[in-house]
């Protein structure tokens, strides 16, 4: 009977101790998959003091796959770029520098070289057709690193006027600084908070049809990405340097 009892606690702790395993190796899994949607940890995952936001996402904001669901609501489905050049301009080349220069000078440090465009380790989303009647925009862009997921830049196109929203950013951020546009091009106002920009840039357009340009530009987060690819620029050179006298 001993015997019988020793084997049958034993056959206990053999099922217990499996069945812990088993939902160890459950929670393990659960964790991995879990955790794919985090990023590994860099520079540019610190917090920001917020400024801007277009559709709730903010300086702070991770572009996962939540976020890209709330989009896709709104705005339709989207293209995707894994790898891209970050352009500041806003509808011609020259419009920063004539009006923007301290965001030409940025741009300038994004795009070295004007042939050649160089690509950098950030996502770009655009969505081209959005959905009839529930946005107000033609086409949005919005660029973000590919390992912290924040954001870098948004651009949209209204297809209509907007002053309920210049009225808003106003409302929250003060007076904007206005430029009028040369041969009554039409008026540019930017609104600059924690060195982050939002410019609404309105057009006069064909046949009596404005176009509106909006663009937020997350400062803080650009340098962070000039300084990221600075610094593996130079990993590489030291790399490079070392094999060659091995």
């Amino acid at each position: 009977m001993t015997t019988v009892m020793a084997e049958m606690d034993l056959n206990t702790m053999i099922h217990n101790r499996k069945f812990v395993s088993a939902v160890l190796c459950l929670f393990l899994i659960l964790g991995l998959t879990g955790g794919c949607d985090r990023r590994p940890q860099d520079a540019g995952d610190e917090s920001l003091p917020e400024s801007f936001r277009f559709m709730e996402i903010g300086v702070n904001t991770v572009v996962d796959a939540d976020v890209l669901s709330k989009l896709n609501r709104t705005l339709g489905s989207e293209a995707v770029d894994r790898s891209s050049p970050i352009s500041l301009e806003i509808k011609y080349k020259g419009f920063l520098k004539r009006y923007y220069p301290e965001l030409a000078a940025l741009d300038q440090q994004l795009n070295l070289n004007d042939v050649v465009r160089k690509e950098y380790p950030v996502t770009k989303l655009t969505f081209r057709y959005p959905q009839q009647g529930q946005s107000i925009f033609d086409y949005v862009e919005l660029i973000h690193m590919n390992r912290s997921g924040h954001p870098l830049v948004i651009k949209t196109v209204a297809k209509r006027e907007i002053p309920d929203l210049i009225q808003e950013v106003t409302e929250k951020f003060g007076t904007p600084q206005q430029i009028s546009l040369a041969d009554g091009e039409g008026t540019s106002l930017i609104w600059r908070q924690h060195q982050d920009a939002f410019i609404i840039t309105r057009f006069a357009g064909r046949y009596g049809k404005p176009e509106n340009y909006i663009m937020i530009v997350f400062t803080t987060r650009l340098r962070q990405l000039l300084q990221q690819e600075a610094e593996k620029s130079q990993q590489q050179k030291k790399q490079g340097g070392g094999s060659v006298f091995q």
